[in-house]
């Protein structure tokens, strides 16, 4: 029975995989507004009801790809922050860093404004880690909300002029601004 059971998850990892390495490859050639999610299925030669078994959109696609390869390796180096008392510009260092590396990517992702846009989920999760960073700080409540709203949504207007400019400075002094 086991056998069985880590053949289906690895058929059910081969087809969420597929999904994002063909929606990955389809934004690098065609407009993300324009972009159906039958032409996803089709790069990815996966059927509408396997897609819709992992995402709820292709906007879903983009918030788990930010979850996998940056919020949650993020939130993990921000423990080691704590731990080993690593220099925060290190941790932001290596997050501007993942994103130089897959800038067209990110650079295509970025052009998309509005709700579900990639921009709102890097507030979203920025904000949500902020949150917890501070959950511990004594300070009132609407200072605390404020303070996270501050500096989530200057951090997120950052990283987006800098996706959108072309990455032109590079990820080191962008953690220095931090």
């Amino acid at each position: 029975m086991n056998s069985v059971n880590s053949t289906e998850e690895t058929d059910i990892q081969s087809a969420k995989e597929k999904l994002i390495i063909g929606f990955r490859q389809l934004v690098l050639k065609k407009n993300f507004e324009k972009l159906t999610v039958a032409e996803i299925c089709e790069q990815a030669n996966v059927s509408r009801k396997t897609f819709y078994t992992y995402f709820k959109d292709k906007n879903d696609i983009i918030e788990q790809i930010v979850r996998h390869s940056l919020t949650q390796p993020f939130a993990e180096l921000r423990k080691l922050y704590v731990l080993h008392d690593m220099a925060p510009t290190v941790i932001m260092e290596w997050l501007y860093q993942q994103i130089y590396e897959d800038r067209e990517f990110y650079i295509e992702i970025s052009r998309f404004n509005g709700q579900n846009s990639f921009e709102e989920f890097l507030l979203k999760h920025t904000t949500n880690m902020l949150e917890n960073a501070l959950s511990t700080v004594n300070m009132p409540d609407l200072d605390k909300e404020y303070t996270i709203y501050f500096y989530a949504s200057s951090h997120t207007a950052l990283l987006i002029k800098w996706i959108r400019d072309g990455m032109v400075v590079s990820p080191a002094k962008m953690a220095s601004f931090y």
